[in-house]
This record gives structure tokens, C-alpha cells and sequence, in this order.
């Protein structure tokens, strides 16, 4: 990885980002223009990158055990939150968006933009990227975080919150394609699936730009300081110091902790306003961490390298 190309290129993306939120702030797109974007990378793009990403691609140890990593840290970090909050004497909506704010980042939609331009020429990245994804943040997030937000609200958790995720486009997309990485596909198809995964970088931060809220950032800069400390230090510290006892590749360890590095996910927001936590906190928090990563991303690519 040369880290003076790729600085450029990871730029370029988080240029796309403040068009989409350019778009939105002198009316050339709604923010309800995201749902519809939404859709177009969660049930066509997005499958379609991963697929092409993991396609004939081997699966080694190390990008199986990574994800692990990545839960456990997660959860220690969730449960700092949860001391931070205490001592921040938050109500328990709060608490829980707290937590998942801090925990889950957007590893997914802002991500695999990320990996793909910091390691343009090895293709392992971004299938160590999507397992990470996958694995360690969203079936954690679908499960985990509902489980903490519903808590908060004080409804019960139902496990057909965990199978709505299960049966969305994205991880049976997954699963399929690692079934399939080895089986001989026409090259018309692939060049298909190609043509779609290549709208997912720019439709991805547009939706992001188009999500972003100052919402109650004003409201919270105790709480916001504190998850911009647990997500963009913390967990990837902690994944940084741990990923070396897998005894992984070096490119599998460096996406394990640029993964963790990632802001909070914007569907961390839809979790918490979903399932009673406190969705104005973390859409203000995401707000925040989102812009910040401007500045942590390329020093951690820095770091890394």
C-alpha cells in the first residue's frame, strides 16, 4: 500500500459524501432521496460487489478469525460505554444509542470504499473487508444492538428482529458467494455483476452525505466527545493490539483495524430511533464521527502502513 496514492483516492471519496450532503442542503436531492438510494446499493450494487469481491478469491484462517476479534473488542467497547454513560449520568435511551454508537461502525458502506482505495492491488482486501462487515458488525448490530436498544425502551427483544437481517439482501449475498467462489461463472455474468458493483462507492457516500444530521449535536457534546473517543481510539487500538494473536496476514490485520476505525454506521441510528434508544443522539453522534473521519482515517491509513 502506498500510502501517497492512496490519500488521494480516499479524498475522493469523502468528496462524493459532501456532495451528497451539498445535494441535500441547496435542494437538489431530499434526505428521503436516501431511502430510495438506500435500496439501490443494500439490494442491488452492494450484492453485486460482493460477490465479484469474493468470487474465485481463497478464504484463509486468519479472515475467519479477524471477525472474532473484531466481536469481542465490540463488546468491550460497548460495555465502556456503558460505564461512560453511568458516570455521565445518561437516561437509558441515551445509554443504549451510546453504546451502539460507539461499537459499530459503518464498515459496509463506507468501508469497502476505503479498503478498495487502500489496497487497490491485492483483491484479498476487500473479501477480508466484506467477512469483517458481515460477521463482526452487522450480524452483531442485528442482533446485539437491537437487543440493547430494545432493552432501553423496555419492549422485548424478538428474535424475528434477528431473521428480518438474516433475510435481507446483503447476507445471503454473502453466504452465496462464498459458496460459489469456486465455481466457474460465465463471463457475461461476471461482467454484469461488475457493472452493478461499480455504482456501489459513489451511490454509498451520496446515501451518507444524504443521511448526515446536525440534529441534536448541540444537546449532547459530553456524550458525543465520548463515543468519538470509544470508536475512532478505542476500538481500533484495541483491535490493533489483539488482531497479532491470530497469527493472521498482514493485509488481513491491517482491514481488521481500518474496519474498526470507521465512524459509527449510519443504520446504527435506524436501530436506535427503531427499537425506542435515543435515534436524535445518534444521528448527532454519527453526524460528528462521520465529518471527524476525514482526519482519523488517513492517519490511521498512516499508521498502518
Amino acid at each position: 500500500m502506498q500510502i501517497g496514492d492512496t490519500l488521494p483516492t480516499v479524498a475522493s471519496i469523502f468528496l462524493l459524501l459532501l456532495v451528497g450532503y451539498a445535494a441535500k442542503r441547496f435542494g437538489a436531492l431530499k434526505a428521503s432521496d436516501a431511502s430510495v438510494v438506500n435500496s439501490l446499493v443494500v439490494n442491488l450494487t452492494m450484492p453485486a460487489f460482493i460477490f465479484v469481491s469474493i468470487h474465485s478469491r481463497p478464504i484463509k484462517p486468519g479472515m475467519l478469525q479477524a471477525p472474532i476479534v473484531g466481536f469481542v473488542m465490540e463488546m468491550v467497547v460497548m460495555g465502556l460505554a456503558y460505564l461512560m454513560a453511568i458516570l455521565l449520568r445518561l437516561d437509558r435511551r441515551t445509554t443504549a444509542a451510546l453504546m451502539l454508537v460507539s461499537a459499530f461502525g459503518n464498515t459496509g458502506f463506507l468501508g469497502y470504499p476505503v479498503v478498495t482505495a487502500a489496497f487497490p492491488d491485492d483483491k484479498n482486501a476487500l473479501l477480508c473487508a466484506v467477512m469483517f462487515d458481515e460477521f463482526a458488525m452487522a450480524l452483531a448490530l442485528n442482533s446485539v444492538g437491537v437487543a440493547v436498544a430494545t432493552a432501553a425502551s423496555g419492549t422485548k427483544f424478538e428474535w424475528g428482529n434477528v431473521l428480518e437481517f438474516l433475510r435481507s439482501p446483503l447476507f445471503p449475498a454473502t453466504i452465496v458467494s462464498l459458496l460459489l467462489r469456486n465455481v466457474a461463472i460465465p463471463r457475461f455474468l461476471i461482467s454484469t455483476l461488475e457493472y452493478l458493483a461499480a455504482g456501489t462507492v459513489p451511490l454509498a457516500m451520496i446515501s451518507i452525505g444524504l443521511s448526515l444530521s446536525t440534529g441534536a449535536v448541540r444537546n449532547y457534546p459530553r456524550a458525543i466527545a465520548v463515543a468519538l473517543v470509544l470508536k475512532m481510539i478505542v476500538l481500533p487500538s484495541l483491535v490493533w493490539l489483539t488482531v497479532p494473536a491470530i497469527n493472521a496476514d498482514k493485509i488481513v490485520r491491517q482491514v481488521a483495524i481500518l474496519e474498526s476505525s470507521m465512524p459509527s454506521a449510519v443504520f446504527s441510528g435506524v436501530i436506535a430511533s427503531r427499537f425506542g434508544a435515543n435515534g436524535a443522539f445518534a444521528a448527532a453522534a454519527i453526524f460528528v464521527l462521520t465529518l471527524c473521519s476525514v482526519i482519523f482515517i488517513p492517519l490511521m491509513l498512516t499508521l498502518i502502513t
